[in-house]
């Protein structure tokens, strides 16, 4: 999933869940999305996205740094491919 798909996707969730304030929510996680596919993958995207809408449609407005932390989350759960090296 590409950043601003997963934008649209956590903005469509925020106007169902949140009334007037999903225009405004999902555009402040942009750089965050934009973040977690620099330094992840599409599938680390799809999965932040998720967590996003999982909370938003739990009433919750998880501020930006909570979906910096989420993004940290989601990068942390990648298997090391280079033999544990980082």
């Amino acid at each position: 999933m590409q950043p601003e798909e997963a934008v649209k996707q956590v903005q469509c969730v925020a106007n169902a869940s949140l009334a007037e304030t999903g225009q405004r929510v999902a555009p402040l996680y942009e750089p965050t999305f934009r973040r977690v596919a620099a330094e992840g993958t599409g599938m680390d995207v799809t999965w932040l996205a998720d967590q996003l809408c999982t909370e938003i449609s739990s009433g919750n407005r998880p501020n930006v740094d909570e979906a910096e932390g989420l993004a940290t989350d989601a990068l942390s759960r990648r298997a090391l491919t280079d033999g544990g090296q980082r």
